[in-house]
C-alpha cells in the first residue's frame, strides 16, 4: 500500500498547489492585462480572460446615467482610454472595454474627438461609439420597459429635430413589411415592437429611418422565435408581444420572465382576469405605484375588470420577456407578489390562501 498511498499524496499536493496557485496566476494575467493592453493581442491571453470578462462587456455600470463629455486625444492608446473610463466612472472595468477591441481588432479604429458619453453605455456600445468622429454618429440608448411616448421623448432629446408628435406619427406599421407585423392594420401603433438597445445614427437621421432601425433590430433580435412561437401555440405575434410586454414590466428579475408568463397564461387559459398593475399604469400615462381608487378606472387596460390581454402591448420589452412570452413555463401558479427584499424577486402561489399568506409574509399590500 506504500507506493499507493504516496501516489495519493503527490496528486494531493499538486492539486492543493493548483487550487491555490491558480487564483494568484489569474491575478496576474488580469493585472498585466489592465496596466498593458497589448497583450490581449495574444489569442491565448485572451481565451484566459474570456470568462473574467463575460459578465462585463455588455454590462452598463448605470443605465440611468446622464451623458457628459470625454476626449479621446490623438495618439491615445486603447489601454490609456480604457484606464480613464473606468478612472472616470464611466466603466466598471477598464479590461472589458480593451478586451472588446483586441478581440474584435479594433484596437487601433479609435477616433479622438470629444464624445459625449455615458455609464448607461456598456464598454461595447462605447468600443463601437468611439470608431467614428464624434461628428459623424448620435447614440440614442433606449431602456428595456419603455412606453412609446418614454422612447419618443429621448429620441426628441437626442435629435432636437425631431419633435415628440413627429416621431410618433411615424411610429405606426404604415407601408412597412417586416415579418412581425403581418396581419396589423397600417394604422396599428408599434407600441412593443421598438427594439430596446443603443444605437448609433448620423445626426441627420430622420424618424422615419430611426424607427426602421428599431424596428429591424427587433425583427433580428425576436422575430423568428415569435413567429415559430406563434404557429406552434396557435396565436398571434402581436398577442404574444402584449403578454412580454406585461412581463417585462413585472420581471425585474429577468430569470423569472418564462415564470411570470407563464402564470399569465394560466390565467388565460381559464378566463380568469390577469390583474396586472402595469395595464392601469399605462392608462394613467404614469408607472407610479397604483392607490386602491387607481384599480377600479374604467378602462379596457383596466385587467381587474376586464378579462384578458390588453388592447396592445404596453411598453418595449426586452429579449428576455420576449423570449418568456414565446415559450412560459410550464408552472402550477396563478399567483405572484413582491418580495420587497431588493432582488427584484416574487414569490409565487397555487392558490389565493398561498398569495394572501405570501403577501402578509412580505408586507405587500
Amino acid at each position: 500500500m506504500g507506493p499507493l498511498v504516496f501516489m495519493l499524496a503527490v496528486i494531493l499536493v499538486i492539486v492543493a498547489a493548483f487550487a491555490v496557485g491558480r487564483p494568484l496566476v489569474m491575478d496576474a494575467i488580469v493585472s498585466e492585462a489592465t496596466d498593458h493592453a497589448t497583450v490581449l493581442k495574444q489569442p491565448l491571453v485572451r481565451a484566459v480572460l474570456a470568462d473574467q470578462v463575460a459578465g462585463e462587456i455588455d454590462r452598463a455600470k448605470d443605465p440611468n446615467a446622464q451623458q457628459r463629455s470625454f476626449v479621446i486625444t490623438r495618439g491615445e492608446t486603447a489601454g490609456q482610454i480604457a484606464r480613464r473610463l473606468e478612472s472616470e466612472g464611466i466603466i466598471r472595468s477598464a479590461l472589458a472595454f480593451s478586451y472588446v477591441l483586441y478581440d474584435t481588432g479594433r484596437e487601433d479604429a479609435l477616433q479622438s474627438g470629444t464624445y459625449m458619453v455615458s455609464a448607461a453605455l456598456s464598454p461595447r456600445d462605447l468600443a463601437r461609439l468611439f470608431e467614428k468622429a464624434p461628428g459623424e454618429q448620435t447614440v440614442l440608448r433606449l431602456i428595456e420597459g419603455w412606453r412609446l411616448t418614454e422612447v419618443a421623448t429621448a429620441v426628441a432629446k437626442a435629435f432636437p429635430g425631431i419633435s415628440k408628435d413627429a416621431f410618433l406619427k411615424e411610429a405606426v406599421v404604415g407601408q412597412r413589411r417586416n415579418s412581425v407585423l403581418a396581419g396589423m392594420t397600417p394604422e396599428t401603433s408599434l407600441e412593443g415592437f421598438l427594439f430596446p438597445d443603443t444605437y448609433f445614427f448620423r445626426p441627420d437621421a430622420t424618424a422615419a429611418r430611426i424607427v426602421d432601425a428599431l424596428l429591424d433590430q427587433f425583427e433580428a433580435k425576436a422575430g423568428a422565435t415569435l413567429r415559430q412561437a406563434a404557429q406552434t401555440r396557435s396565436t398571434t405575434v402581436y398577442d404574444i408581444v402584449k403578454l412580454a410586454s406585461l412581463v417585462e414590466r413585472e420581471a425585474r428579475d429577468r430569470s423569472e420572465s418564462a415564470t411570470i408568463a407563464g402564470v399569465y397564461a394560466n390565467r388565460l387559459k381559464i378566463g380568469m382576469k390577469l390583474d396586472a398593475d402595469p395595464t392601469i399604469q399605462y392608462a394613467l400615462g404614469d408607472w407610479r405605484e397604483l392607490t386602491l381608487k387607481d384599480l377600479e378606472l374604467e378602462s379596457a387596460y383596466n385587467t381587474y375588470k376586464v378579462a384578458g390581454l390588453p388592447p396592445n402591448p404596453i411598453c418595449d420589452p426586452g429579449l428576455a420577456a420576449l423570449e418568456g412570452a414565446a415559450k412560459p413555463a410550464d408552472v402550477p401558479y396563478l399567483y405572484f407578489v413582491a418580495k420587497n427584499d431588493g432582488t427584484g424577486q416574487h414569490a409565487f402561489a397555487r392558490t389565493l390562501e398561498e398569495q394572501e399568506a405570501n403577501r402578509v409574509k412580505y408586507g405587500n399590500r
